[in-house]
């Protein structure tokens, strides 16, 4: 749905790492370095759990430093989550107000985080360090996609081109539809083939969409 700058620069300010001084005197580049490492080693790793030390190898930085920052694999991993997530967002740039271009974009949103490497690993390995950000709760990304999705449907009822109903419900349900196309696309791929966008387009428009 509709997402503002304003409210990304928000979700990433509070999802990647808390501010502290030892956090301001690594300054940002020492943030995206090890994230960066982080990403590649999990990619190596293919599904294998990790370690902070093989991160800290990898971004050439001392254990200390990131020990000092994230305490555990999964602080880190969660951080490395919302960054992808939320830049995969920011990469799709907004369309129009109404409907039709809310969902145009929330699909391409979708199909971006499909060809993903990184989230396309944690849709395929269920068992991989990731599979806790997708099977077992609502992580801080997914939490910003709800508060996103919600004020839009809120928008769009408003405006009158979105059905009535309880936005936040609504909200849950869209993330859920979107959620499990991406997560189940490789195994549904030699039915939908290249229909998987507009199967996904036409599923959430015509649950949105006000009745005739």
């Amino acid at each position: 749905m509709s997402i503002r700058n304003e409210e990304l620069d928000h979700v990433v300010k509070a999802g990647v790492g808390d501010p502290d001084p030892v956090a301001s005197a690594m300054g940002a580049n020492i943030t995206d370095r090890v994230l960066d490492a982080t990403r590649t080693v999990l990619i190596r790793a293919a599904g294998r759990k990790i370690t902070l030390a093989e991160v800290a190898r990898e971004a050439g930085v001392s254990r200390p430093t990131v020990y000092r920052r994230w305490p555990d694999v999964r602080t880190l991993t969660a951080d490395l989550v919302t960054r992808e997530l939320i830049g995969t967002i920011a990469d799709i740039p907004e369309r129009g107000p109404t409907l039709d271009d809310k969902v145009d974009r929330l699909v391409a949103v979708a199909d971006a985080i499909r060809g993903n490497n990184l989230l396309e690993m944690l849709w395929r390995e269920p068992s991989s360090a990731l599979a806790p950000y997708v099977f077992v709760r609502l992580g801080r990304s997914q939490q910003a996609a709800l508060t996103i999705l919600r004020r839009a449907i809120a928008d769009g009822q408003y405006r009158g081109d979105v059905r009535r109903g309880a936005p936040d419900q609504m909200a849950a349900m869209v993330l859920m539809i979107c959620q499990a196309a991406v997560q189940s696309h490789a195994i549904l791929e030699p039915i939908l083939a290249d229909q998987w966008t507009v199967e996904l387009r036409h599923a959430v428009h015509s649950y949105l969409r006000v009745q005739s």
